[in-house]
């Protein structure tokens, strides 16, 4: 397990618990000013930083697994400052939608889902370079050995995938499933 580990999991439980004792939707605080009226699921947020921390770390190693962490972790920040700015915050509003609950103050989200939708080929292109990354991340850690580098590589490449089948689609049909819930104007 990485440092510190126990740590965030321990703070992300009591987060889950303080959220389900509420009732309400827990939040994480957005990353950049410019999106502080929509902040990003708290799990994104976490994962977002571990993944910062651990290509860090990795950074700091010499020889060509510190060579590709340095390298991948620009590609990484550029896709994460995409993700928090459109991609990830309508996803907060998936708890109330699954209730069946659609509210006008909610229709903030459309214009994000429908840019997704617009820069499909553009984020592919970016999930294709930081899986490249990942990749030769990966290759620097099998000729050095280092099973740290091999895990999160692969880690990485699994949640880009992830991003591209399920994360970016769900918010495609949050966006479809807004427009039918608030009528046609929208």
């Amino acid at each position: 397990m990485p440092p510190g580990y126990k740590a965030r999991f321990a703070g992300l439980a009591f987060a889950a618990a303080a959220w389900a004792a509420s009732g309400a939707i827990a939040l994480a605080q957005p990353a950049k000013p410019a999106v502080a009226d929509h902040p990003i699921p708290q799990s994104q947020r976490v994962e977002h930083e571990e993944t910062l921390d651990r290509l860090a770390v990795l950074a700091k190693r010499p020889g060509a697994v510190g060579e590709a962490a340095r390298k991948a972790i620009a590609l990484f920040k550029r896709h994460y400052a995409r993700e928090e700015e459109y991609i990830l915050p309508p996803l907060t509003l998936l708890p109330v939608l699954a209730d069946g609950k659609a509210t006008p103050d909610m229709a903030w989200a459309l214009a994000m889902c429908d840019r997704v939708k617009a820069d499909q080929a553009e984020i592919f292109q970016e999930h294709t370079e930081v899986t490249n990354a990942a990749n030769a991340l990966y290759s620097a850690g099998v000729a050095a050995h280092d099973k740290d580098a091999m895990e999160f590589a692969r880690a990485a490449v699994t949640d880009s995938l992830n991003d591209l089948e399920l994360l970016e689609p769900t918010v495609m049909l949050i966006g479809e499933h807004l427009r039918m819930a608030l009528g046609p104007a929208r």
